[in-house]
């Protein structure tokens, strides 16, 4: 989701606070109490995400994209790690990257295509599988649950308001990926039965 891209901009980087005019407040009192309110819910947000993203960390040795990427494998099988970059919206040495840290603890391995010996794909072993049940729901699960149990106009208001913060941030030409579901909308390049990559 973009605002999670916008927030990381909150925790990378110290925007330049352009010059206020005298009485008008200071960088870290806003003299509009919606301004600060605001700032603070997309801390909290920002807050909330890297907490989550420490404690996935520290109980699993994990990242939220490594196991974004065993949940996605669980979902279809096997894919290429072509089609994992974009899932994940990664570049292909990224992804190249995050299978080979997952191949070598052993949670995916490289198989070849039945229907096509040339094509590499990457599938989800056994310790994989076993991984990705006990991490448990993650805060976005949890989220989109809530989310999405909230009235339609409700929804639609919090995206509109979400995207406006996003434009704010200067983060609307971020590329991101939704949260990957069973309904992420990729398929996998050969769901038949795979072979090992020898």
């Amino acid at each position: 989701m973009l605002i999670f891209h916008a927030v990381d901009i909150l925790q990378s980087e110290a925007p330049a606070v352009p010059s206020l005019a005298a009485g008008a407040g200071s960088a870290w009192a806003p003299a509009n109490p919606d301004t600060e309110e605001t700032l603070r819910a997309v801390r909290r947000i920002a807050r909330a995400l890297a907490l989550s993203s420490r404690d996935l960390a520290r109980r699993h040795d994990l990242t939220a994209t490594q196991l974004l990427c065993l949940r996605l494998l669980r979902e279809h099988e096997a894919l290429s790690a072509g089609t994992l970059a974009k899932a994940l919206s990664l570049s292909p040495q990224t992804a190249t990257g995050l299978v080979d840290r997952l191949e070598t603890r052993g949670l995916v391995e490289r198989v070849r295509s039945t229907s096509d010996r040339r094509c590499v794909l990457v599938s989800l072993t056994d310790a994989g599988s076993s991984l990705i049940e006990a991490t448990g729901p993650m805060l976005q699960d949890r989220f989109v649950a809530r989310f999405d149990a909230l009235e339609p106009r409700h929804r639609q208001s919090l995206r509109k308001a979400l995207e406006t913060v996003v434009s704010l941030l200067e983060a609307d030409e971020l590329d991101a990926a939704p949260v990957l579901t069973g309904e992420h909308g990729i398929e996998s390049h050969d769901k038949t039965t795979h072979a090992p990559h020898r």
